[in-house]
């Protein structure tokens, strides 16, 4: 598997033509992912990236612009929890903001937790549903135990949540989760990502309207391609809430589309076909045109968009504008 794919002239084309005068000159993106493979027990598919590559492609990918980052390990299986944190500590202290998080593994105990907040000081916490026995239909519970939960309580952290179940935030179980967590857990603030892995919209269609009134929801708008799924968010939330990222550089890097149908979604790569034009543009590149399309029917303002890319993260995380 490649690490990404590099930018063609088709991308670049994109950018000049719809992306350049959208796109603000400062942006935070709150969710990128790392990897390397010394933190892993077993092989893996993935090829490593420091910050350094995720810097260096991002620049490209988003040239002219101010750059700074969330980082995260890519989750997976094999996760040795005590490497991972060493190695993301190392790197999270080379971006602008020192901003980061640990992945949560299945070994993990409340005291392992703190004692590694303590020491590596990361600012929030990255459940994954991997990590459960049944990962496409678990409950949160099943990999992110409340005594964790207490932990991120306990030291003001910041959860950044992609949940499980077929329905996604529409699953009544998802839905009554959070409802208990925010309630309970005052200090906990949770990143819903994906835009609440809303790549297909129907799964915010009304519970935008509930989490809307939850305390400490906030949301990432990685990889998610679906235009009427970001305008959901602009239209009907807080937009202090809303925050940019991209799921770089292993699922934003690539040369497709999250496409929708009926109540599922996939990435598509595009095909042949003799009536138009066949190439493909970055994932993080339709994430874009899509929260471009989103902002102009929601109406939302340039001072908007650019608390949207950068100022709603500088608050939430407590660095300077």
């Amino acid at each position: 598997m490649e690490l990404y794919e590099k930018l063609t002239d088709f991308d670049r084309e994109i950018w000049a033509e719809e992306l350049e005068e959208f796109v603000p000159a400062k942006v935070f993106d709150a969710h990128t992912h790392l990897w390397n493979q010394n933190c892993c027990k077993t092989p893996t598919k993935y090829k490593d990236h420091d910050f350094a590559v995720l810097d260096s492609w991002s620049k490209e990918v988003f040239p002219n612009r101010e750059l700074d980052y969330q980082l995260i390990i890519m989750p997976d299986l094999g996760l040795d929890f005590d490497k991972q944190n060493e190695f993301m500590a190392g790197e999270i202290a080379k971006t602008r903001n020192h901003v980061g998080c640990t992945i949560i593994t299945p070994d993990v105990t409340p005291k392992r937790l703190a004692d590694a907040i303590e020491k590596y000081h990361f600012t929030g916490l990255k459940p994954y549903r991997i990590m459960a026995k049944d990962p496409a239909n678990c409950r949160i519970t099943d990999y992110f135990g409340e005594d964790l939960i207490e932990v991120a309580d306990e030291y003001k952290l910041s959860i950044t949540m992609h949940m499980s179940r077929f329905d996604g935030i529409a699953d009544p179980d998802n839905l009554a989760d959070f409802q208990y967590f925010t309630k309970k857990y005052k200090n906990v603030r949770w990143i819903l990502a994906h835009c609440a892995r809303a790549f297909n919209p129907f799964t915010l269609e009304k519970n935008i309207f509930v989490l809307r009134d939850m305390p400490n929801i906030y949301y990432d708008s990685s990889a998610v391609c679906d235009a009427r799924s970001i305008y959901l968010l602009f239209k009907h939330e807080d937009i202090s809430r809303i925050m940019f990222g991209t799921d770089n550089i292993v699922a934003g890097g690539v040369h497709a589309k999250y496409i929708t149908w009926g109540k599922g979604w996939q990435y598509f790569r595009g095909m042949d076909v003799p009536h138009c034009r066949p190439d493909a543009t970055l994932v993080c590149y339709e994430n874009l045109r899509a929260t471009k399309q989103a902002a102009d029917m929601a109406g939302v303002t340039t001072a908007d968009i650019e608390k949207f890319f950068y100022g709603n993260a500088a608050e939430f995380f407590k660095f300077s504008k």
